[in-house]
């Protein structure tokens, strides 16, 4: 993210364009005027449009002074909601899936998995703090930690999710070795082999993963990209179907990036409530918002205990971290249990560093630093996109999180894309690995968190022509 002032102001610009006080096409502030306005130097309103019209959000006329420019998010279209009839199937997607898991390791330009840049100060104080507290902190020597976790990690996970509206005492949470883990042990716990289990569509393969190693059945749920699961044809489900459990990404959703609005959550809830049926919530994307407040976890709105709650540093540090959480709700002594007879107890060193890192205020600077970034690379990535891709691409508008989804016309299939690109050592995730059906095969999933590079920039425009390739040829 760019600090200097020139570049605060084209920020500050930016936001004002897309809150609509100016519009496309319409004529900037003259340089003076905005010096003046500002209380800045003309010099700095200079270069501040030169970065603006870099990044494509204004256009210089010769001697007119500078106008607004359309946006590329408004010349890409959303991609479409696929509908079909939910029916419950088994799920097999592990060799593909731990294929591209495998492979997004080795050196390339890589696209393919939701993990954070790792180009932040946060890092270091993460190193320096490892090191202090293994020099002056007992954690060797001192037998098993409870299966619960260290209070004060719980401590600081209650403080913060009060932002997501989630009021509950440190003695409610549980401490796991990331939000898969979490997730793994509500899924044992809620469901028994066999059983049917409700997921959006798409959705995070991760999830289908442990329905696939659970011996469970899913049922895909249509997904708005906009506003998330519907919850109409959850309703029609949860009818016809004795569906056990569902999982969510309701909170900027992988792939889609969209962020269900809160009546639906409420909704949602609602529909829980009726059919007395628990959710298994992944709220790992909820701290990563671009707009001013935080979103509410659909455990908000949850007075009886049947959602489950769950996430991590995973994606706001990074995911060699190992710290995730769970907020169980009525299924607390459950999950507990089921914690302790997988792993007893986690290692105490990782559970003091992230409880003295949440606690202070650089983890907050840091997430505001991160979501800054991650917006600015996101805008960055779709006009990229759409320099280089077919123009009847369509791409996903994510209001927060790591990841873009991508919707080519049937033509195209992703899943050789990937194929081709692993020639080049390019790395995508093809949108197969979304679904247990394979209706997907003509999206893909980008990450546009990491920095970018002049390999990742050839990269993407490789792909565009091969997405081009493939739509001429049929």
């Amino acid at each position: 993210m760019e600090t200097n002032l020139y570049a605060q102001l084209a920020d500050s610009l930016v936001e004002q364009i897309r809150q609509g006080v100016f519009r496309p096409s319409e004529k900037m502030p003259s340089v003076r005027l905005l010096a003046r306005r500002e209380s800045v130097s003309i010099s700095t309103v200079s270069a501040a449009y030169e970065l603006l019209e870099r990044r494509g959000w204004v256009e210089a006329r010769e001697r007119s002074g500078y106008f607004v420019q359309s946006r590329s998010e408004e010349t890409l279209s959303v991609p479409k909601q696929v509908r079909t009839r939910p029916r419950p199937l088994p799920t097999t997607l592990s060799q593909l899936v731990m294929e591209v898991q495998r492979g997004s390791i080795t050196e390339g330009a890589n696209f393919s998995r939701a993990i954070p840049s790792s180009d932040f100060p946060i890092i270091r104080q993460v190193q320096r703090t490892y090191t202090r507290l293994s020099r002056t902190q007992a954690f060797l020597g001192i037998g098993y930690d409870t299966p619960e976790g260290l209070l004060v990690l719980r401590q600081q996970i209650a403080r913060r999710a009060v932002d997501a509206g989630v009021f509950a005492p440190p003695e409610s949470i549980i401490v796991t070795t990331g939000c898969q883990n979490a997730m793994a042990h509500c899924l044992r716990v809620v469901t028994r082999p066999g059983d049917i289990v409700a997921v959006e569509s798409p959705c995070y393969y991760g999830q289908l993963q442990m329905i696939e190693a659970l011996g469970l059945q899913t049922v895909e749920i249509p997904a708005h990209p906009e506003t998330g699961l519907s919850l109409e044809a959850l309703q029609l489900a949860l009818d016809k179907w004795p569906i056990k459990a569902i999982m969510t990404v309701p909170t900027f959703s992988n792939p889609l990036g969209c962020n269900m609005p809160d009546e639906n959550k409420r909704a949602l809830v609602d529909l829980l409530d009726r059919y007395d049926i628990p959710l298994i919530e992944d709220d790992i994307y909820g701290d990563l918002h671009y707009a001013e407040q935080r979103p509410k976890a659909v455990k908000a709105f949850d007075k009886n205990g049947r959602v489950l709650l769950c996430s991590s540093l995973s994606k706001t540090i990074d995911p060699q971290f190992g710290i995730g959480w769970i907020i169980p709700g009525r299924y607390f002594e459950e999950v507990v249990h089921s914690k302790f007879v997988t792993s007893h107890a986690m290692a105490s060193l990782p559970q003091m560093v992230a409880a003295e890192i949440l606690a202070q205020g650089a983890y907050e600077r840091h997430l505001r630093l991160a979501r800054e970034t991650y917006r600015q690379r996101y805008q960055f990535i779709v006009e990229r996109i759409t320099e280089y891709f077919p123009p009847e691409t369509r791409v996903s508008r994510p209001e927060g999180g790591l990841v873009v989804w991508l919707q080519f016309p049937p033509q195209v299939d992703t899943t050789k894309l990937y194929h081709r690109g692993l020639t080049e050592h390019i790395r995508i995730a093809p949108g197969e690995l979304f679904s247990v059906t394979g209706k997907y095969r003509n999206c893909m999933r980008l990450n546009y968190a990491l920095a970018w590079s002049p390999e990742k920039e050839e990269a993407l425009r490789k792909l565009g022509s091969w997405v081009k390739e493939a739509m001429d040829e049929a």
